[in-house]
């Protein structure tokens, strides 16, 4: 930048002063400066520092900076002179692009205090950037047949400068054939295209090589240069042509189909694809010749693709077209004559006509059964045929003619043996190896009526319950026929016959098509026991055949007969009967006997009796349970009432039971007073008893000897079921087996089932019966009579076909006439004399042929039916510019006319020709005959496409949608067909960055939007568009698509962040910028112009600096300890409708200050400590926490020292500088010192540091390791050994004595207790000593059995785990009332003042436990009263003293256990000083601090011991 001042230095730095003071107190002012771009390093730009009005020995001590955005280290600063200049290379080009406009926006910022200035500094342009063409080559493909004045756009240079640095001209180097036009509608679009000036010709030239030079409008200027490679594109011109017009091949019938035929070969003098030749068969090849053969288009390979048979063709003509791929394509003729060599390869070929089929099973022997032919097409032994047939048929082969033979019946037939033969006949030829075939004829037997209806056994046995339902299905018969069709359908029938006085009929009937027999009334056993009859089956066969079967129906008796009384011998009214019996009768006598009868039968009239209780208790009498005599029990007394009356009941075995009662009145008289008429009746009733037949006693023996037949049946039976092997085959009928399961001898068959049973082959069996008489019923289950009938018919229906009368005669005079002619030719017959003309066949059409197959060629010939001279043809063809006619000499098919072409032909203007082609013959006089010719020309490609403008103008808005319609073009093409087809597409030189953004369709032109289309990026796009016809080779057109982007207000701002103070000091002054915020919008007007907002509720503000600048300061005090970070969001907001905005995330890290001190949980612990612990061992973990971080939340910990007793805390105790464990340094002993108590101090690493105290009560605890020990006693003795003296007057209960000792320890351990112990041989001791008191008295009086001197071993024990023990041993002398010294009374008197003066320290102590304890319980039931009703608070439980509380029984602090747990009870800190006691528990792991580390700490032996209790510390308020 350069300064232009009028006056001095002085003035001039005055005027600057007051400018730069003024620009900045406005706040919208910069400085600008020019630098022209590639300048060198260390090019001088401005004196900065001078222009800012900043002194150059503060730019250091200021932290003078220069910050550019996305520009990198371009500019920089010299700190020494204030100086601003080049650091590294600018290029415009790089920065700008093609924007007229291109500045470096610097911010210069400066603390102390902090300042922040906005410098421009304007790059120049230089020309330093020559025209560039994207490629080093350009190729252009120009078919040779274009028109002249064709134009092909080239792709122009760029430069990347700008002005007059960018305007680019061009320089076509000398050539014949092209020349340049430039069109510039203006300098930023210029369309340089390439004009064909005269015919190109590919054969003299292929190619050209052109230079294309582009200079710019710099000083000096500058060049670039591009090679255009243009390439002739061949026209097809050329036919394919073949080596030779026809050719002739030999090969074997069968050939494997794929065996090549030939390769042909043609050639073509055009290149590309002009030159690629396909080969196909002509279209005037028969279907015949397509199905045989197929030709590969690529290689001209025939091949075999089908059977060739000699006997069918033994020659094919086949003609070959060679076709170019060139538009239009071009073709080239051949023919391949292909003979096929004869093989031996027919198999003799059988034909069968059937005759009489199916065949009656009772044919007469020599029927004709089938006629069969059978032939070879080959000839000689080959074609001599013999026939054989299949062994063991019942038919053979009679030849009749050669080649015919009949199929006759050989032997009888029989249809239930053989229903059908599978017969096949061979028929051999004589050829080596022979060739055979075979042909099947299938036999079918037709039925004849000749087997009767069959029942599966002659005689069936059915069981049926008497009383049954009229009606009701008994059974069902079931007779199969061998038979089928009607001759197999069975129908049933009664055999009638009269029963008794009726028919048959009356009692029973049949269904006659299921064969189920019913019982037309109820049947009643007692009436009829057994019904036999036949039914009879009978087959719908003419005649009828038919078979009976017997049917024994046993009518089961069922309990429907109540047992009836006979009348005995004594008279008696109905039931009931008298009988006199003389008082004098011997016990066992019978004195009468009840009859009775059943009309049942089995176990239904099976009677069994008995005397009803309606005698006294005190009866005489019995009956007989199944004989029915009544006897005398023991002998009559005078007891017995004169009159007895005797009630028997009566009572059969079936079910329900039915009963009858008798009445037998016995009359007790002395023995002379029995009437003589009662032995007169005894003698008349002797005879019929005697000639009664005990019916019960016979009922009895049929029951067992059935009942040992089941037993015998059933053992029989697995016998043979266990021995038996399961084998396969048909399951033989055979007769049921009966089973009699009644116990007195009648069939009783209370259930039936059956079940089909199938083993192996055969029909179902269906008449196994199981009788199960003792299982109840179940369900499914049939009731007797009720057998459901599983019999199921299988078999097969034979189709009869019928026997035509003669026809079989007249076909096989047929097939002899046809066979004779045997030689596979045509034949005709004509008569002598017949005119020309005359018609003789069709001999084309019936030989299969087609016309166009006889004469192939170029043109179809004439034909003449006369010989010789008058058969000799010419031929002439009508006068025309364009074609001559050709005659060419065709090998044994004479002279054929070709079409010679003469003179191009332009379609455009002869579309068509009709030419006339005549032939003449030679005869006298000439016949001529006519054909009309019509040529079509086709079209070639010779016209390019052509739009509607060489270049179209379009305007759009940016952001439209994917798919939008852009322009829609429209070219046109005066060819037709194919050649007049245009696709279009981008221009090879439409850059990669447009077809991106836009698509076109091929076929109708239309361009559309298919990427994002933003002004910002690019306002404008020029697309160049190819029309490109289908034709070959393709012809081009070409035009160009200028698109204009409309701007819309579619760009949010953006958002650039600057962090100066990261993170900020939590003890920041007001004011502290902590970042630099620029703001931008690529939009322009009011939707470029941006305002900026914050977040609210943050201690922060925006200030702004600068157009579109900000500062991020501070703007209330910070607490990292409160928010540790802010989450600061910049919101920009431009001034559009509707406004767009962006916004941009600060996060604020707060840096620590160190404000706060270490603080522990609680003021104060308590400790407890077992004495005699080992040295260095862990008792305690303070922990204090800092509520800064890093260094400042360092803590360390120390012991505040101070003397404890005559020496120093750190004797005692240490603490770890960084864990803060406390170690006991030595053993500390309970008996010394109790209470340790001392401060632990916290500091933090910060700078100044901080800290603070905690006070640890280190409570020792009491170990068991101090023995009792014993007091002296008033009288003295040994060690250990005291003496007394005792009167022996003295009362039970007298204390004699008292044993006294201490123990050292405290609590449990110090508790003493006192056992006397047994001394050896002493068996009867009058003393006792106290458990806890240690006073020995007199358990009762003393007596002269006493020793005079009586020894006491008393054994002294504390309550420590494990207890220790001392022991002493008392002398008590016994003596008399006057005998005791004086001195012992002396000495008791003197000894009662210090016992007076001594507390009866266990009375004290068990005093002590008792009031303690009830204050432990008293203290537990007012927490739990708080506790239950306090309502429960969340949160943490404030710190507390602790509460101490003794559980030891003589009143001392006993801690032998404890644990503590955390507890948390309403809000503060967790607590962990409540201490519980419970003696009895087993010993538990050390106990946890508030730390989590435990605060005892205990070696395996120490656990052991510690089993009295444990102590939970919570300390709550």
């Amino acid at each position: 930048m350069v300064f232009s001042w009028r006056g001095g230095p002085d003035s001039r730095r005055l005027l600057l002063s007051l400018w730069l003071f003024t620009i900045w107190e406005a706040g919208s002012g910069q400085l600008h400066y020019s630098v022209p771009e590639e300048a060198k390093h260390g090019t001088f730009v401005g004196r900065i520092a001078q222009d800012l009005g900043l002194e150059l020995a503060e730019l250091v001590p200021r932290l003078f900076r220069v910050a550019s955005k996305d520009r990198g280290d371009l500019l920089e600063v010299n700190l020494q002179n204030g100086i601003l200049f080049v650091n590294s290379r600018i290029d415009r080009e790089a920065l700008c692009g093609r924007s007229a406009e291109c500045s470096i926006h610097l911010e210069v910022i400066v603390d102390r205090p902090l300042q922040v200035f906005h410098v421009e500094v304007e790059v120049r342009d230089i020309n330093d950037n020559p025209p560039v063409f994207s490629v080093k080559e350009q190729k252009l493909y120009i078919s040779e047949s274009r028109m002249l004045d064709s134009r092909f756009l080239l792709e122009g240079a760029s430069d990347a400068d700008i002005g007059a640095n960018s305007i680019v001209t061009y320089r076509l180097d000398s050539n014949d054939y092209f020349t340049l036009i430039v069109n510039s509608k203006n300098e930023e679009n210029k369309q340089v295209e390439l004009v064909l000036r005269k015919s190109l010709d590919r054969e003299d030239a292929p190619e050209h090589k052109l230079l294309l030079t582009a200079t710019d409008g710099g000083k000096p200027e500058l060049t670039g240069s591009v090679q255009l490679l243009v390439t002739v594109l061949d026209v097809n011109d050329n036919a394919p042509t073949f080596q030779q017009s026809e050719y002739e091949v030999r090969i074997l019938e069968n050939s494997d189909n794929g065996t090549t035929v030939i390769r042909l070969n043609a050639s073509d003098r055009d290149e590309g694809t002009n030159s690629a030749i396909s080969y196909s068969f002509n279209r005037l090849v028969p279907s015949m010749v397509l199905e045989q053969f197929s030709i590969d288009t690529d290689t001209g390979e025939i091949i075999i693709q089908g059977n060739l048979d000699f006997e069918q063709v033994n020659v094919y003509k086949i003609r070959v077209d060679a076709t170019d791929k060139g538009h239009p394509p071009m073709a080239g003729h051949c023919t391949v004559l292909v003979k096929v060599l004869d093989e031996n390869d027919n198999v003799p070929q059988v034909t069968l006509t059937s005759l009489s089929l199916p065949v009656r099973e009772d044919a007469a022997l020599g029927t004709v059964i089938a006629l069969i032919s059978v032939s070879d097409l080959d000839s000689g032994a080959n074609g001599q045929v013999t026939c054989s047939l299949t062994p063991h048929v019942p038919f053979k082969l009679v030849s009749t003619f050669k080649n015919y033979y009949s199929l006759v019946l050989d032997s009888a037939l029989d249809r239930e043996t053989t229903a059908d033969y599978k017969v096949v006949v061979t028929a051999r030829d004589g050829g080596s190896p022979s060739l055979w075939a075979t042909a099947s004829v299938s036999v079918e037997v037709a039925d004849v009526n000749d087997n009767a209806p069959a029942f599966a056994q002659p005689e069936y046995t059915v069981f049926v319950k008497e009383n049954n339902p009229p009606g009701a299905h008994i059974f069902t018969v079931s007779a199969t026929d061998a038979d089928v069709q009607e001759n197999a359908l069975v129908s049933y029938s009664l055999v009638e016959r009269r029963v008794g006085e009726r028919l048959l009929s009356s009692f029973v009937s049949v269904h006659a098509e299921s064969g189920k027999v019913f019982a037309l009334q109820p049947l009643d056993h007692e009436e009829l026991e057994l019904l036999q009859f036949q039914v009879s089956a009978r087959d719908a066969g003419v005649p009828a055949l038919g078979s009976n079967v017997t049917l024994q129906v046993f009518v089961l008796d069922e309990n429907d007969n109540a047992p009836t009384l006979l009348l005995s011998g004594t008279e008696g009214l109905g039931s009931m009967a008298t009988d006199l019996i003389p008082k004098s009768v011997s016990a066992g006598q019978v004195v009468a006997k009840v009859r009775a009868v059943d009309s049942d039968s089995g176990y239904n009239a099976w009677l069994s009796y008995e005397l009803q209780p309606s005698v006294g208790p005190r009866s005489p009498f019995r009956v007989g349970l199944y004989t029915g005599e009544i006897s005398t029990t023991r002998a009559l007394d005078e007891l017995d009432a004169p009159r007895q009356r005797l009630l028997v009941l009566v009572k059969d075995h079936g079910e329900p039971a039915l009963t009858a009662t008798a009445t037998v009145l016995v009359s007790l008289v002395e023995s002379n007073q029995v009437p003589k008429a009662s032995s007169q009746a005894s003698g008349r009733s002797s005879v019929p008893e005697v000639s009664l037949v005990d019916v019960n006693v016979y009922l009895i023996i049929a029951i067992c000897a059935v009942s040992s037949l089941l037993v015998l049946t059933l053992l029989l039976y697995t016998a043979l079921r266990c021995s038996a092997t399961p084998t396969e085959g048909a399951c033989a009928p055979g007769k049921p087996v009966l089973v009699c399961s009644s116990a007195v001898g009648s069939w009783s068959y209370s259930q039936q089932r059956r079940q089909r049973v199938c083993s192996g082959e055969g029909p179902p069996k269906a008449n196994l019966m199981a009788f199960s008489p003792s299982l109840p019923p179940r369900p499914g289950s049939e009731v007797i009579g009720e057998v459901q009938d599983l019999n199921v018919d299988h078999g097969f229906q034979v189709s009869r076909g019928g026997d035509p009368e003669g026809w079989h005669l007249v076909l096989s005079l047929l097939i002899f006439t046809v066979w004779e002619v045997g030689s596979g030719q045509l034949h005709y017959s004509i008569a002598e004399e017949a005119k020309h003309g005359t018609f003789v066949g069709r001999i084309v059409q019936d030989l299969d042929l087609q016309l166009p197959e006889l004469v192939p060629g170029a043109l179809e010939g004439a034909s003449d039916a006369d010989v010789g001279e008058n058969a000799m043809l010419t031929y002439k063809l009508s006068s025309n510019d364009f074609f001559i006619l050709d005659i060419v000499n065709k090998k044994g098919k004479g002279e054929l006319p070709v079409l010679v072409l003469r003179k191009l032909i332009d379609r455009e203007e002869n579309p068509q020709l009709k030419l006339l082609l005549t032939a003449t013959d030679g005869g006298k006089p000439e016949f001529t005959g006519s054909v009309s010719l019509l040529i079509q020309v086709l079209d070639a490609p010779d016209n390019a496409p052509v739009f509607d403008k060489s270049v179209y103008e379009v305007k759009m808005s940016e952001n439209q949608e994917n798919q939008t319609l852009v322009i829609w073009l429209n070219a046109t093409d005066t060819d037709e067909g194919i050649n007049k087809e245009v696709e279009y597409s981008f221009s090879s030189l439409t850059p990669s960055s447009i077809r991106k953004k836009f698509l076109i369709n091929e076929q109708t032109g239309e361009i559309k939007v298919n990427g994002a289309i933003d002004f910002e990026d690019s306002n404008s796009y020029e697309i160049h568009v190819d029309a490109t016809d289908k034709g070959h080779p393709p012809m081009v057109a070409h035009c160009t698509v200028l698109v204009e982007i409309l701007d819309e207000n579619d760009n949010a701002p953006e958002i650039v962040l600057t962090f100066l103070s990261d993170p900020v000091k939590e003890d920041a002054l007001l004011g502290t910028v902590i970042a630099l915020i620029s703001v931008s919008d690529r939009d322009s007007g009011a939707n470029g112009q941006v305002t900026c907002s914050l977040t609210p509720h943050v201690p922060f503000k925006l200030v702004s600096t600068f157009k579109n600048y900000y500062s991020l300061v501070l703007d209330s005090a910070l607490d990292r300890e409160t928010t540790a970070d802010y989450k600061v969001v910049v919101t920009a907001r431009d001034g559009g409708s509707p406004s767009l905005w962006a916004t941009a995330s600060v996060s604020v890290e707060v840096a620590d200050v160190n404000d706060n001190a270490p603080a522990f949980a609680q003021p104060e612990y308590t400790v407890f400590v077992k004495e005699n612990n080992p040295p260095g061992a862990h008792i305690f973990t303070v922990s204090a926490t800092d509520a800064d971080v890093q260094e400042n939340a360092l803590v360390s910990y120390s012991l505040v020292e101070r003397r404890v007793g005559e020496r120093l805390l750190s004797s005692f105790v240490s603490v770890h500088a960084e864990s803060g464990k406390v170690f006991a340094l030595q053993p500390l002993d309970h008996e010394e010192l109790e209470l340790l108590q001392f401060q632990v101090s916290a500091r933090d690493a910060g700078v100044p540091a901080l800290g603070s105290n905690v006070t640890l009560q280190v409570f020792v605890l009491d170990e068991n390791d101090n023995a009792p020990v014993l007091l002296g006693s008033g009288t003295g003795g040994a060690d250990g050994v005291f003496n007394q003296l005792l009167t022996r007057s003295v009362d039970p209960g007298h204390v004699v004595t008292k044993v006294r000792a201490v123990d050292a320890d405290s609590g449990y351990n110090a508790w003493l207790s006192y056992e006397l112990q047994p001394w050896p041989g002493s068996t009867r001791s009058p003393f006792r000593v106290g458990l806890y008191t240690g006073e020995i008295s007199t358990t009762r009086a003393l007596d002269e059995g006493d020793g005079t001197r009586q020894r006491l071993l008393v054994l002294v024990k504390d309550h420590g785990e494990p207890p220790l023990t001392a022991t002493v041993t008392v002398l008590v002398s016994l003596v008399e009332n006057g005998q005791a010294p004086k001195v012992s009374s002396r000495s008791s008197v003197g000894a009662t003042v210090p016992e007076s003066s001594l507390v009866d320290v266990n009375v004290y102590l068990i005093i002590a436990i008792c009031a303690v304890s009830s204050l432990l319980v008293l203290t537990l039931l007012l927490y739990t009263a708080l506790r239950c009703s306090s309502a429960p608070t969340g949160g943490v439980c404030g710190p507390g003293k602790p509460v101490l509380v003794c559980s030891s029984a003589v009143g001392t602090w006993s801690y032998s256990q404890q644990r503590q747990q955390r507890v948390c009870s309403g809000e503060g800190p967790h607590k962990t000083d409540l201490m519980a006691f419970s003696p009895g528990l087993p010993p538990c792991p050390g106990s946890v601090d508030g730390s989590g580390e435990p605060s005892v700490s205990l070696d395996s032996h120490e656990k052991e011991k510690l089993h009295y209790g444990f102590t939970l510390n919570i300390n709550a308020y």
